[in-house]
């Protein structure tokens, strides 16, 4: 045996470097984040997932590039409890923001600066934030706006590459989320020119009139917006060298603000696009895997190295990254409490929604503002509801919902087609409803609608003068 001086030298220093190897190989590889959020723009609003006269090149690529998910979930169509469930990891009744004008005190809550922060992450925020959940502050980043409901906004990286700058110069990993104000209304950013009225699209659900076609070509100027920013955000990453360690995330939010859309647990209000992009570390595909918003949070802290948090949200990372990884969730629970209670339960292929006051009009009252774009199409609808047929059956299914709806949202993504009278699907509607209490017991939801509320005036009531057919 050697028994030299510098065998023991080199035998320790040898042992020391293997002791060292993962830690610096698990810190080589922890990357950091950009996560930009859209407003009011659903999974539908894109060319990569089928919006023919979209304008939305930058976005279309990155999905070319990223594990494209497009079914992804917001437990509440709204800005508030969507942002909460994001920045928490938590569904709606465990972080206490069921809805914008429906907030409950929790205990305890921590948001993504808590749990990156103890990981080496800074951990910062430009523009609309929504958002005061946890013990951590997550930094303010000047450049975008905070207030979505604005005109004649501007945008500026110059912060955000002095706050990622800075934190390279400190050593500090980082965090940052670019929370864009696009497709807020009111609907005034972008060419609206860009988007010919007699070219665009309608949903099938919608009523084919001037201010409907409006209100698609408004909202498209806008998603054309949110485009240009994920370009720059883009080429700000691509100056900064930032593309090797990075992990670029990007989230529409919920969906439009038109009927059946946000505030509703349709699929045109509730789903999501999510996409995520690290160069040879995230697998470029496209997913339907079901995934929610609350998902974010562990994924990241799993990226970080960090323990697992035991939250509502579930890490994605190794559907992010394995092949062999075909699905995250067999189901998604949607729980909208306000304006309306109704809740939702969506698997691989069906959704079953459940309303709990039926009796009641289910129309938001924004939808009857006069200071608000998207008011004038419910307006014109209403009106042509008067003397045609199919118009008046539209109103009729978005003011009365039943109490149960079922849907195959895989080739019925509007839900046009109610299957829930249809015997062949009475097992599956009893299956579902089964499945949908234990999701609501799980998370501390209680199973009995709350008790009705005083019957209001039938302001939308349609009262229709000779029906006729006409094609939409």
């Amino acid at each position: 045996m050697n028994t030299k001086p510098g065998f023991y030298t080199g035998f320790i220093l040898l042992n020391f470097v293997i002791f060292l190897l993962p830690q610096l190989s698990s810190k080589s590889t922890r990357p950091n984040f950009i996560i930009i959020i859209g407003d009011d723009v659903g999974w539908d609003a894109f060319g990569c997932t089928g919006m023919k006269e979209a304008r939305t090149t930058s976005i279309d690529k990155l999905a070319n590039e990223s594990c494209m998910m497009t079914r992804f979930y917001c437990s509440v169509s709204q800005c508030a409890p969507l942002r909460a469930e994001l920045y928490t990891g938590l569904l709606p009744k465990n972080n206490g923001v069921l809805a914008n004008a429906v907030k409950e005190k929790r205990t305890g809550v921590k948001n993504i600066a808590d749990h990156l922060i103890p990981l080496g992450y800074k951990v910062g925020l430009s523009g609309k934030k929504h958002f005061g959940l946890g013990s951590a502050k997550i930094d303010v980043i000047p450049g975008f706006a905070s207030n979505a409901n604005g005109s004649n906004q501007v945008h500026s990286f110059d912060g955000v590459e002095k706050y990622v700058s800075q934190a390279k110069m400190k050593g500090n990993l980082f965090c940052v989320i670019i929370g864009t104000t696009h497709a807020h209304h009111p609907w005034d950013h972008g060419k609206e020119s860009n988007y010919p009225v007699e070219k665009v699209k309608l949903r099938p659900h919608y009523i084919d009139t001037p201010a409907a076609r409006q209100a698609v070509a408004k909202h498209a100027a806008e998603v054309e917006v949110l485009d240009q920013q994920v370009r720059e955000t883009r080429e700000f990453m691509k100056k900064m060298d930032l593309e090797k360690d990075t992990i670029l995330i990007f989230l529409s939010e919920q969906g439009i603000a038109m009927p059946r859309g946000k505030w509703s647990p349709y699929e045109h209000g509730s789903r999501a696009l999510c996409l995520a992009q690290w160069k040879g570390r995230i697998l470029p595909r496209q997913t339907s895997a079901l995934a929610m918003y609350c998902d974010i949070v562990p994924t990241l802290i799993d990226f970080a190295g960090g323990k697992d948090p035991h939250l509502d949200g579930r890490s994605l990372k190794e559907l992010w990254t394995d092949n062999q990884a075909k699905s995250h969730r067999d189901e998604i629970l949607i729980s909208n409490v306000h304006p309306f209670w109704q809740k939702a339960i969506v698997t691989d292929t069906y959704k079953l929604i459940w309303t709990g006051h039926p009796e009641r009009e289910h129309i938001w009252g924004n939808f009857t503002s006069k200071g608000k774009f998207f008011a004038k199409p419910w307006t014109e609808w209403k009106e042509k509801a008067q003397t045609d047929e199919t118009a008046a059956h539209k109103i009729e299914r978005v003011l009365q919902p039943k109490a149960f709806e079922l849907y195959d949202v895989v080739n019925d993504p509007y839900e046009i087609n109610d299957l829930s009278n249809l015997s062949e699907h009475q097992k599956r509607i009893t299956t579902l409803r089964a499945k949908l209490n234990k999701l609501m017991t799980d998370c501390g939801e209680s199973t009995t609608p709350p008790q009705a509320t005083a019957p209001k005036k039938k302001k939308d009531k349609i009262n229709r003068r000779k029906p006729r057919k006409a094609s939409n």
